[in-house]
């Protein structure tokens, strides 16, 4: 109906793209934060404080953390929307479609199983930042494997890799929303202003826009190199072009979001404002 191919991946993302930013924004601007204070009994609402959007966007875009978590949304997305290609790697390049079930287990099992065990080991080492950082440390390592993999020929060093990355991805996956909170109470401390309705309805704009730009971009990469959709066989550039959407994009995602993370640790900060307010009411 879209045309197929690249003209029809490039039509959906469109699609996509306008109706998550139009809902996002109607779910942004319907946003009205509630201060504690009014939740008090005998309290007036109409004495209540209230931001503009523009205000509250202001507060907002001066919270670094958001900011990250954002791009690192936003990276997440452009890494699924790549991943995706792998129906048209594995029929190009290794020649059986079918295979694609074997990578999709190796990739939702470990996933699946890591969350799982997320709270027990945010728990054990107090805090999430070096847990994040770990994760994707064997997340890239893991990807790298997928490369080297590819180059190869080898399917199991690929599937296995491919588990590799994904248990590592995990950690992050089970604390984004916590991580979200602690941004929104970095914004508390530091302003006294509460705006966590949107900073969490804001944070979706990554998937959002993420998912239409990652979709956009795996269209127009396909259509660059002269990829043929429905055919037997593709060119040789087609082909390479597969081999750096399906292996070397999944893994400079990774590392763009390892670099990130790096920044992300909100934690210590609040401590360090919690113990900064305690010292001053002392």
């Amino acid at each position: 109906m879209l045309g197929g191919g690249a003209d029809g991946w490039r039509a959906i993302a469109i699609i996509y793209a306008v109706i998550g930013l139009a809902v996002n924004t109607i779910s942004v601007l319907s946003v009205k934060e509630l201060p504690p204070e009014e939740l008090d009994e005998g309290h007036d609402p109409a004495a209540a404080e209230r931001y503009s959007f523009r205000e509250g966007a202001r507060i907002l875009l001066a919270n670094k953390f958001y900011l990250i978590i954002l791009v690192i949304y936003l990276v997440q997305q452009i890494f699924t929307a790549t991943l995706n290609m792998g129906i048209y790697f594995m029929t190009y390049v290794l020649g059986d479609a079918t295979r694609l079930g074997a990578f999709a287990w190796a990739i939702n099992i470990p996933l699946i199983i890591g969350l799982l065990f997320t709270p027990v080991l945010v728990k054990r080492y107090g805090q999430m930042y070096r847990l994040n950082i770990w994760g994707y440390v064997v997340a890239v390592l893991g990807r790298l494997g997928v490369v080297a993999g590819g180059y190869m020929g080898s399917i199991p060093l690929m599937i296995a890799s491919s588990a590799i990355a994904s248990l590592g991805m995990s950690p992050l996956q089970g604390t984004l929303n916590a991580l979200i909170a602690e941004a929104s109470e970095y914004t508390f401390l530091r302003t006294g202003k509460h705006i966590d309705g949107m900073m969490f309805s804001c944070t979706t704009l990554g998937v959002k826009i993420g998912g239409g730009v990652g979709t956009a971009l795996a269209g127009w990469l396909l259509a660059a190199s002269g990829y043929v959709g429905n055919a037997t066989t593709q060119s040789s550039s087609a082909i390479h072009m597969l081999y750096f959407m399906y292996l070397w994009i999944p893994a400079i995602a990774n590392l763009i979001i390892l670099a990130f993370l790096t920044r992300l640790d909100v934690e210590k900060a609040n401590r360090a404002l919690r113990t900064s307010a305690d010292r001053v009411t002392a």
